[in-house]
């Protein structure tokens, strides 16, 4: 059979679509809450009685060292699952789930991400102070910055891109 002699497919690397960096985040939230999230709330519904009410319930547990504790060991253990999910799928395929549906890939400045690099980008997941501060500041970066960063991305020097072909 005679080789055909087509032009190669033309492709340059771009910064991702919001829309579809959006779109790959809820796609791993919904992984997240069904795998790592789930599990934990059975523990959840045997320290809060089902008949209190939000006030009640905050009031219980401002009320015991034993009980804030608790919550926040829990919280602790589930966001070190959440950047563990984010860092491993990275690290592997530079993509999670959510990043391969939309076609999306994390790149670094200096080709393969290093580990704490993927940990930098992840930090947002921490529930304690100052990270706390990034669930608010970190998805803003995206909207005011030319390539669609995110803070600890520009911290982590690395990015999120999508593959475009010329035709």
């Amino acid at each position: 059979m005679p080789r055909l002699n087509l032009p190669k497919e033309k492709t340059f690397t771009g910064p991702a679509l919001i829309w579809k960096r959006i779109a790959a985040f809820f796609i791993d939230m919904i992984i997240v809450n069904l795998v790592v999230l789930f599990p934990f709330r059975a523990l959840f519904r045997n320290t809060i009685p089902k008949d209190y009410s939000f006030s009640e319930a905050y009031r219980l547990l401002g009320s015991s060292a034993n009980f804030t504790g608790y919550i926040s060991s829990i919280s602790l253990v589930m966001s070190i699952l959440i950047i563990l999910y984010f860092y491993l799928m990275e690290r592997k395929m530079s993509q999670t789930i959510g990043k391969m549906l939309m076609k999306i890939h994390v790149v670094s400045d200096n080709n393969e991400a290093k580990a704490w690099q993927l940990l930098a980008r992840n930090l947002v997941f921490l529930p304690v102070f100052p990270f706390v501060l990034l669930w608010a500041v970190d998805p803003l970066f995206m909207f005011f910055t030319k390539t669609n960063q995110r803070l600890t991305e520009i911290l982590g020097k690395t990015r999120v891109v999508e593959i475009y072909t010329l035709q």
